[in-house]
């Protein structure tokens, strides 16, 4: 990566630490969703570390299941809550304040074909994102869990 680029990633990084920090201490009234754009907070536990990581992402719901992408800004590299899903795909999950826990999976070519439109109409910017890097994002979809 260029230093040019490394600013702008750190800045995402501080700026989803402060969106984290008021979601949860206004348990999602603030920031769960902006100009029409609904955020949830996904935890996930860390492959290598064995701790729960929590990151605000933007969602769309596909019937009852919250999809987020994995973006990463249009980096080339995954996000690591990705990678820790990949791992284990047991998840926790925050949409205003309703939390609760469930499996995450990565959705099928079919249903990201179907998805992909959806979440670039929420936020254009996922096109941006997608033209900085050949990486194809995937979408995944968490299933509430039952009991």
């Amino acid at each position: 990566m260029s230093k040019t680029k490394q600013p702008h990633f750190r800045m995402g990084r501080i700026l989803s630490r402060l969106h984290k920090l008021i979601y949860v201490l206004f348990r999602g009234r603030v920031v769960s969703s902006r100009r029409g754009i609904n955020f949830l907070l996904l935890g996930t536990v860390g492959r290598k570390t064995g701790r729960t990581w929590t990151v605000p992402l933007l969602y769309i719901m596909d019937g009852s299941r919250p999809c987020v992408i994995a973006s990463r800004g249009g980096h080339s590299r995954a996000p690591d809550w990705l990678l820790n899903i990949r791992s284990e795909n047991k998840v926790q999950v925050q949409i205003g304040p309703v939390n609760w826990t469930g499996a995450a999976s990565i959705v099928s070519e079919e249903e990201r074909t179907r998805l992909w439109p959806l979440f670039v109409k929420s936020y254009r910017g996922y096109e941006g994102y997608q033209a900085r890097t050949t990486r194809l994002f995937p979408i995944v979809a968490v299933t509430r869990d039952v009991g």
